[in-house]
């Protein structure tokens, strides 16, 4: 199964499932170079004799920014290249007054596609000046043929507008993304600050209890005095976790009790009966499950299958089984949803395109507690979440 990740940075090298993208691009790219190159060996140059010493420019230039589209650097470092030979060549083809039918289609091309990567992914800083030199690169093309019309100069520029505007929404909806992963990371990191407050206060309150009432027995002094410093110590601890508390969730709503495992059969039946299609839902505990289960831990258990049955009713409707089951491994306690509905569109992206944000809070949540969780397919078909948290008694 695929774990559960945040999304990268900016300007990172494609990982491997980009590969074949780039393959189907530098194949285009390359087509489109051999059909240039005869296109320009079969043109016909009235009155100028260095007709083939500018096709060859051309036909070079094409090669070596398609080259640029090449991960063999950062993006920004391939983009200045690509900018220096393509400004090179049209400075040079206008300097000797060689124009050419074709305009270097495979050269215009390769920096439309650096244009829309640079307006993606690199930061703004780099990416403007940059965006500009690619589209003057671009625009620059059809100024080498002298019979180039005004309307094929319009039609250029709309087409580096309509890309640069196309990586401007990319790295919009990149942004986006990120934003509201951190918001649901930071939503569940105030979740679980409530519930440490809910449980340690009771630990605390005991703990103060314990000390006050042992201190009324006491009869040394010194144990007594004892006693009482912890029991301040108590009510000072729980005095500062409120108030911490109450900074942390001052803009959230009030929250109601925390479930546990209690509740996970009426979570199921709530499920079985309310999902679209009625699918049949079978729960599996094993006794030793909830056998003095810390209760931060059985919460944790609760909402990692509120999430993934959800997840169920979101992407597969069309599931007709779904498996849960709770088990206890000595160390590691397994907490599975399992259906056998369709594989999820999101199944073969990477889990930060997905669109879903509950699973990277359960991620936030597992790892909290020093567990794990990974979601992905399985053999077979359907899906699954799975979580691993450590057993806390």
């Amino acid at each position: 199964m695929t774990p559960i990740t945040l999304p990268s940075t900016l300007d990172r090298p494609p990982p491997a499932r980009s590969r074949r993208r780039y393959g189907w691009l530098l194949a285009g790219l390359c087509g489109l170079w051999m059909v240039e190159g005869r296109l320009l060996s079969r043109a016909v140059y009235p009155g100028h004799g260095g007709g083939h010493h500018a096709h060859l420019v051309v036909w070079c230039a094409g090669l070596l920014v398609a080259v640029c589209v090449l991960p063999w650097a950062q993006l920004a470092v391939r983009a200045v290249a690509a900018v220096v030979v393509s400004w090179s060549a049209t400075g040079y083809l206008l300097a000797v007054g060689a124009h050419v039918p074709v305009w270097g289609l495979t050269e215009s091309a390769a920096l439309l596609v650096l244009l829309a990567l640079v307006a993606w992914r690199t930061p703004v800083r780099a990416a403007v000046p940059l965006g500009i030199a690619l589209s003057a690169g671009v625009l620059a093309a059809p100024v080498r043929d002298a019979d180039a019309l005004s309307t094929t100069v319009v039609a250029y520029s709309l087409v580096v507008a309509g890309v640069a505007a196309l990586g401007l929404c990319l790295r919009y909806r990149d942004a986006e993304r990120a934003r509201a992963v951190a918001a649901a990371r930071e939503a569940e990191r105030l979740e679980l600050a409530g519930e440490l407050h809910d449980f340690v206060s009771h630990h605390v309150a005991a703990m103060t209890l314990l000390a006050k009432a042992t201190g009324s027995l006491a009869r040394d002094e010194r144990i007594a005095a004892s006693l009482r410093d912890i029991e301040e110590a108590g009510g000072e601890a729980m005095t500062t976790a409120r108030r911490l508390l109450r900074v942390l969730q001052q803009d959230e709503a009030h929250r109601e009790p925390l479930p546990g495992l209690d509740r996970i059969a009426e979570l199921v039946d709530d499920f079985s009966r309310t999902s679209p299609g009625a699918p049949r839902v079978s729960l599996h505990v094993d006794p030793r499950f909830d056998a003095g289960l810390a209760p931060e831990l059985a919460a944790s258990v609760h909402r990692i299958v509120t999430e993934a049955l959800a997840n169920v009713a979101k992407h597969s409707p069309g599931a007709s089984a779904v498996d849960v089951a709770l088990r206890d491994a000595g160390p590691r306690l397994f907490v599975s949803v399992r259906d056998n509905g369709r594989t999820p569109p999101h199944a073969r992206r990477t889990p930060e395109d997905s669109g879903g944000l509950g699973l990277v809070g359960l991620t936030e949540r597992a790892d909290a507690i020093g567990g794990s969780l990974t979601a992905g397919p399985v053999p077979g078909g359907g899906w699954e979440v799975l979580a691993v948290l450590p057993v806390q008694h």
